[in-house]
């Protein structure tokens, strides 16, 4: 088992956290000692409020999340409109010091991204530029409906050419009936990529036993 994964998505609001709270959830069940990481958010701490809650640990929210902005923006974004230089504010150190934490702390970690994988952190460096430094297999979360398709398959290509490790992909939300695609997504997605893809609708567990690919 590795010491950790991490968790990335097609887009923002695509259920990144809610994946991420029930991967760790189901694993502190499992009886594995689970640390949940996420290095940098904006808006507010409520992703980190919920990780902590999902794995049932004594930790508070800005040992959770090191980095944060409150404009609901890309970090860069973020940091510009704040008037804090970005290459200062987002503190690299700070955020490998907190990752060594809980990679030390935990058995395993889960460490949730920041909207998709180009979402810039600071200039010239992305949440792909994160997962590299992590060197943790990956997750890609996406939606369930239509459009899902390409975002996905660009994620995958991106990681691909990075030469991460992908340990599969995460349909997750709620499926709307009336878009036909739903329907054929997830298998296309496993005979175009040849990953592991599971649908997660809200409200499911995840089971381990069926998709043990999510912590191998």
């Amino acid at each position: 088992m590795y010491k950790g994964i991490f968790v990335t998505a097609t887009d923002t609001e695509a259920g990144k956290t809610y994946v991420s709270c029930k991967i760790a959830e189901t694993l502190k069940k499992s009886g594995i000692n689970t640390g949940v990481f996420k290095p940098v958010s904006t808006g507010d701490r409520n992703d980190a409020k919920a990780l902590i809650k999902a794995a049932k640990i004594d930790e508070n929210t800005e040992t959770v999340t090191p980095i944060f902005f409150k404009n609901p923006m890309s970090p860069y974004g973020a940091s510009l409109l704040e008037r804090r230089a970005s290459d200062r504010i987002f503190d690299l150190k700070k955020i490998n010091d907190a990752f060594e934490y809980f990679l030390n702390k935990y058995e395993f970690t889960v460490v949730e991204g920041v909207g998709g994988i180009l979402v810039p952190l600071k200039q010239n460096f992305f949440v792909s530029d994160l997962i590299k430094k992590f060197n943790l297999p990956v997750i890609v979360v996406a939606r369930f409906g239509l459009g899902t398709l390409n975002h996905t398959l660009l994620t995958v290509e991106k990681l691909k050419r990075d030469r991460q490790k992908i340990l599969g992909v995460i349909l997750s939300g709620k499926k709307n009936n009336n878009d036909v695609s739903v329907k054929s997504n997830a298998s296309i997605i496993k005979k175009i990529t040849k990953l592991s893809v599971l649908e997660l609708e809200y409200n499911e567990k995840v089971d381990l036993e069926k998709n043990r690919w999510i912590i191998k």
